[in-house]
């Protein structure tokens, strides 16, 4: 079984962000990472590989440093993969990163199942894995918890709100977003670390890929919420207390 596991790497969210005219992020004291959703999407891969044999290619979007992470992913058993480091591509939407995605998993060729997380934690906008079944015109299911496969045929445990699980067959190839829980990601072994560093690794542009994809959506400003709303601690004694509150929601509040 081939398996192409897309891998993003973001910012820990731990850090102290400094935003940059309103546009950019100062990464001088940035720390970054895999997406901790993808840790689950590459260790669900190596589970399905040493159960079924195959390969699997981590796929990934970003700059230089983003290379550090593949070679993580590969010093936990990941056979090689494919880096697009692109600053056009790195300052486009979600469409244009999918876009990308989708060219380069068409280079690996008889891929039979696409993983990514369900998310990113820096953006938190869940599409990416979408829109990239979408292009690539194949089923997709999103917050797999479980998954069993026998031949072509999926079994797909998708997780709901309320703690409800959905249970749904589908056949490979397929594209699935993998939810935090479905496993616990391995640790990279010393050997392991070393194999690492003479694994395949293909660099690549945009236009090596045939595409220049035109994003979607405008960025128009990146700000830290400000809070509009603020606690007050009302002294005196509680009939006096009271009154106040019961003043304060009729006049201020403006709920009574």
């Amino acid at each position: 079984m081939k398996i192409a596991v897309c891998l993003k790497q973001v910012p820990d969210m731990e850090s102290k962000f400094k935003i940059v005219d309103g546009k950019k992020i100062d990464e001088s004291q940035i720390a970054f990472k895999i997406n901790d959703f993808d840790n689950y999407a590459v260790e669900a891969a190596l589970q399905l590989k040493e159960k079924l044999g195959g390969e699997v290619v981590i796929v990934t979007c970003g700059p230089d440093r983003a290379s550090k992470d593949i070679r993580q992913a590969f010093a936990m058993g990941a056979d090689w993969g494919i880096h697009v480091n692109d600053p056009a591509v790195e300052s486009g939407d979600n469409f244009v990163v999918a876009s990308v995605l989708q060219k380069a998993i068409e280079t690996i060729g008889g891929v039979d199942l696409v993983l990514t997380g369900v998310q990113a934690e820096d953006d938190q906008a869940a599409v990416t894995g979408v829109m990239l079944a979408d292009l690539m015109g194949l089923p997709h299911c999103t917050n797999v918890k479980k998954l069993e496969i026998n031949g072509n045929n999926l079994t797909v445990n998708r997780e709901l709100e309320g703690g409800f699980n959905e249970v749904i067959e589908m056949s490979a190839p397929a594209v699935l977003s993998i939810q935090s829980g479905i496993n616990e990601p391995r640790y990279p072994t010393l050997p392991g670390i070393m194999k690492a560093k003479k694994k395949r690794l293909d660099v690549k542009k945009g236009a090596d890929l045939g595409v220049s994809p035109k994003s979607k959506t405008d960025f128009i400003k990146m700000f830290f919420p400000v809070s509009e709303h603020k606690a007050e601690i009302i002294q005196g004694d509680p009939a006096t207390a009271a009154a106040k509150l019961i003043e304060k929601l009729k006049t201020e509040a403006k709920v009574i």
